[in-house]
């Protein structure tokens, strides 16, 4: 048994007439950056004070004419703050309203901190988001699964944090971003993260990101913040291209991946080109010992936000067919909540068969983090 299924033994009370949800894609906030203080060192707190720091990120694209940074504005609680920043606000707006049995955390914009090129302030900045997670959100609600915040530019030093808070009962996952700092994510400098990952029995999921600071422009700098986020998926397809062909799922087949807010419609067209050119060019890359499909079938997982919804309805069936090609058990869902793409679970998989959508819902997320079923 893994340390994750040892770790994941509580769920919310569900309603049994209703589907329940695992949501693995929820962004909680702070009220206010100031509320990091007190998990930061004397030298960072005032460091990051005098600066007047602004958080990891300030939003969205300076191109993008998005009220709020990206969040819903009907997220911020009553007594204001950021979107997502009260547990009780969340409780009430989602997880009690659409049955959720988990939740899992992934702190709003934390995935910015691979961009800075002040990696000392990242490694900081990431251990106070982790130590304000517990107290602030793990602590007081037992359903709730965390996220290991790192910062990447440093493999060792972000091992180092995996292992002090990792064995936390309630955290699940390392966070991390599909950009990645130095090279991609196939790169050797990265093996400590996944070493400190399989150690404690960590799912790695990848989040979208935007570039900026460390993180490299795609090949076409988009102009207009909807061909930025079309662009998005390009950036998933090259990452697991880079971690498939630079052989770590071969060299750590324990590590499991989890890939969210980057879609999942191009995947049957990328694992057929990927195996492709791994027959036709194994001598370049002899380390790879399994079909790049079956690797991506056995390590991998994708969250459904942006799941598509057809303008046309005779389009729907073929939704179905993409997940199967992928694979049924492959597909987890993500709701991006409090950001203005978010999915409300039973609306999104309205037409989608209910032995599919209990898949997605809830069951595939149980096997992978290895959660008890919500429904025993």
């Amino acid at each position: 048994m893994s340390k994750t299924l040892e770790k994941s033994k509580v769920q919310s009370a569900v309603n049994s007439k209703v589907i329940p949800v695992i949501d693995c894609d929820v962004h909680p906030n702070p009220k206010s950056y100031e509320d990091l203080n007190p998990y930061l060192s004397d030298y960072w707190r005032d460091f990051l004070t005098d600066c007047k720091w602004k958080g990891v990120f300030p939003g969205i694209p300076i191109m993008a004419i998005v009220a709020n940074a990206g969040h819903r504005m009907d997220s911020i609680p009553p007594e204001g703050g950021l979107g997502c920043s009260s547990l009780e606000f969340y409780r009430e707006q989602v997880a009690d309203k659409y049955n959720y049995a988990n939740s899992i955390l992934f702190p709003d914009s934390s995935f910015m901190l691979a961009a800075s090129a002040q990696h000392e302030m990242a490694t900081a900045v990431a251990s106070a988001y982790n130590d304000w997670q517990i107290d602030t959100w793990l602590a007081k609600d037992p359903s709730l699964r965390g996220s290991v915040i790192i910062a990447p530019q440093d493999p060792e030093a972000a091992a180092r944090e995996i292992d002090r808070v990792g064995s936390h009962p309630q955290m699940v996952q390392v966070g991390l971003s599909i950009h990645s700092p130095y090279g991609g994510w196939g790169d050797k400098r990265y093996h400590p993260i996944w070493e400190a990952a399989i150690r404690n029995g960590l799912v790695c999921t990848f989040h979208v990101s935007v570039p900026g600071g460390l993180f490299r422009q795609g090949p076409v700098i988009g102009n207009y913040y909807p061909e930025a986020q079309t662009n998005n998926g390009l950036t998933y397809q090259a990452q697991i291209n880079s971690i498939v062909f630079g052989g770590v799922l071969e060299k750590y087949q324990d590590l499991k991946m989890v890939f969210v807010e980057g879609g999942f419609a191009y995947l049957p067209n990328l694992m057929y080109t990927m195996d492709t050119h791994w027959r036709n060019l194994k001598r370049e890359v002899p380390w790879v010992k399994r079909p790049p499909s079956q690797q991506i079938r056995e390590q991998m997982w994708f969250g459904t936000q942006p799941f598509i919804e057809p303008e046309r309805h005779e389009d729907e069936e073929h939704v179905v067919q993409i997940i199967k090609m992928i694979g049924e058990d492959r597909i987890l869902f993500a709701s991006d909540y409090p950001h203005w793409e978010f999915d409300a679970p039973h609306a999104a998989f309205a037409r989608i068969p209910k032995d599919l959508k209990e898949k997605i819902l809830y069951k595939n997320a149980m096997k992978v983090y290895g959660f008890p079923d919500p429904t025993k």
